[in-house]
């Protein structure tokens, strides 16, 4: 990866998450990476799995640069598609088999608009969190629960990132989620 650490951030403690994800990515499955900086998931899934396409949504135009350089020289734009803009108005809908939320303090913000990013029939969201360590898993998985507003939530995998700060883990949650009500009644 390139980038400037001073002017964008990349986090070496993600490093298993960064060798787990594209182990988890099926063939042909359509992957969102709604926070994609410099590209720190979305390139591995890309080089390392068979996914049909990753959109790799990014604010910051830094950010942006770097990402675009590194989907460039690790050779994967035939499937990583980097897309600038705020994820709220950019990111496709209704697209993903998988949606990668790595960004911390405000994550459960964004559970709304994951849940309209994966396919109407469901998918799996990877949630992560910055979390007392007290509620490890229970406050991510219930604001996931809560988002869903009734569809099903199949909790897949939780495990523990890091140890963010004294008391506050960052966490992440693998969660399955079912079919939107209205895709049941088409």
């Amino acid at each position: 990866f390139r980038l400037d650490v001073a002017r964008v951030m990349f986090s070496k403690g993600n490093v298993y998450e960064r060798e787990r994800l594209p182990k988890l990515v099926r063939p042909g499955e359509v992957v969102v990476d709604l926070f994609a900086g410099v590209g720190q998931f979305c390139i591995p899934i890309g080089k390392h799995a068979e996914p049909e396409k990753v959109y790799a949504t990014e604010l910051n135009p830094v950010a942006y640069g770097y990402l675009r350089e590194n989907i460039r020289i690790n050779k994967v734009g035939h499937r990583v598609m980097p897309i600038l803009g705020d994820c709220t108005e950019v990111a496709p809908r209704g697209v993903a088999d998988r949606v990668v939320m790595g960004i911390l303090h405000v994550t459960h913000m964004y559970l709304p608009l994951a849940l309209e990013v994966l396919k109407p029939e469901g998918g799996i969201i990877h949630y992560h969190e910055s979390v007392p360590s007290r509620l490890r898993f229970e406050r991510p998985i219930e604001r996931i629960r809560q988002a869903a507003a009734g569809r099903e939530v199949e909790v897949i995998e939780n495990r523990a990132v890091k140890r963010y700060a004294p008391g506050v883990d960052h966490v992440v949650v693998d969660a399955g989620i079912g079919p939107s009500t209205n895709s049941r009644h088409q």
